[in-house]
């Protein structure tokens, strides 16, 4: 006769030894052997890629783990670049350089990206000198150069972008003087219209999928939590923002797959208020799992490149690059 240990209320099966992957997804059982609660799902792991030429940190980046592109990032010492370059799945290359900012040097960062490697979209940012700047253009990329730009309301960066150059939504971030806005604006190729607002600000958020089925996790919202991060997620339809399931560990600046969905989402890296993490949690459109955590830990990254199982991460501090693959496999859920 089997034996079952209690989970949350419920009875699930205990076994010696793990069972087979075919059980199917969602699976659940208590491995005596090792005292864990085990499942069957995505199990994530991650490998080292060629590093960026340009080591800066909180570059945008966005695109696929086989063509991507990122840009921008801050130097040190009020020092920001305006460098492009792109990522074929093995080496990165130099792009053409971001049009100059209003600012001595012309370089930007904190800024945000989505779109692909052939038709990018970037928006926002900041800068430091004798004075902080912000930034309210965004450029449409097309491979090799930046077009013209167009201006949204309010300059602001750390926000999130998501969607493609033609349809594309640009929600949070900071915008002096408010520091966590909850504003929200929408790209149609030519120009930005303001529309429904987050139910409440928030920065350094990640953020992904498109114009009529996006979401946006984590982050900075110190109105939420009795810390400085979130862990909230919200899921967008085009109009209205409702609550998704929140990440089991509140961090912002994280690696997060742009071209992910409502249903197959990452979330890797950043900063939890206390340390710089190396975790990573897989969204199934209703809840977070913990996957392989990634090599190396690091924060101060902006967006990311890939889908929700295919993921590139770069730009961050420290400076490294990563891609993230994962299949069905058996997960640790927690310990007895």
């Amino acid at each position: 006769m089997s034996t079952y240990k209690e989970i949350f209320g419920k009875y699930v099966r205990s076994v010696g030894s793990d069972p087979s992957v075919a059980l199917g997804t969602g699976e659940i059982w208590y491995n005596t052997s090792s005292n864990t609660f085990k499942s069957v799902g995505l199990s994530g792991s991650w490998s080292s890629a060629n590093n960026t030429s340009n080591t800066s940190r909180t570059r945008a980046l966005a695109g696929t783990q086989t063509a991507a592109f990122i840009a921008g990032g801050y130097n040190g010492a009020n020092s920001q670049t305006r460098a492009t370059e792109e990522y074929d799945g093995t080496n990165w290359t130099s792009g053409g350089d971001l049009s100059p900012q209003g600012n001595p040097d012309g370089g930007t960062f904190n800024a945000a990206a989505t779109g692909t490697q052939t038709a990018g979209l970037f928006a926002g940012g900041s800068a430091q000198g004798s004075t902080d700047y912000y930034f309210d253009k965004s450029y449409e990329y097309d491979g090799s150069s930046w077009a013209s730009p167009a201006t949204f309301t309010t300059a602001r960066a750390a926000g999130g972008l998501f969607g493609l150059q033609t349809a594309a939504v640009l929600a949070g971030g900071t915008s002096p003087p408010n520091p966590f806005t909850a504003t929200v604006r929408e790209y149609n190729g030519s120009s930005w219209t303001d529309v429904t607002s987050l139910p409440f600000g928030r920065a350094h958020s990640g953020c992904g999928g498109t114009q009529t089925a996006g979401m946006v996790f984590g982050g900075q919202a110190p109105s939420q939590s009795p810390g400085y991060n979130t862990g909230a997620a919200l899921d967008y339809d085009g109009t209205n923002w409702t609550a998704g399931g929140s990440l089991p560990e509140y961090k912002d600046d994280g690696n997060s797959s742009g071209n992910g969905t409502q249903t197959s989402m990452l979330y890797a890296k950043g900063y939890n208020g206390t340390a710089t993490v190396a975790t990573a949690f897989q969204y199934n459109g209703t809840s977070w799992a913990a996957t392989g955590s990634a090599n190396t830990a690091a924060s101060s990254l902006r967006s990311g490149g890939g889908t929700g199982t295919t993921s590139l991460s770069a730009g961050g501090s420290p400076s490294n690059s990563e891609e993230f693959s994962s299949a069905t496999g058996i997960v640790t859920l927690s310990t007895s």
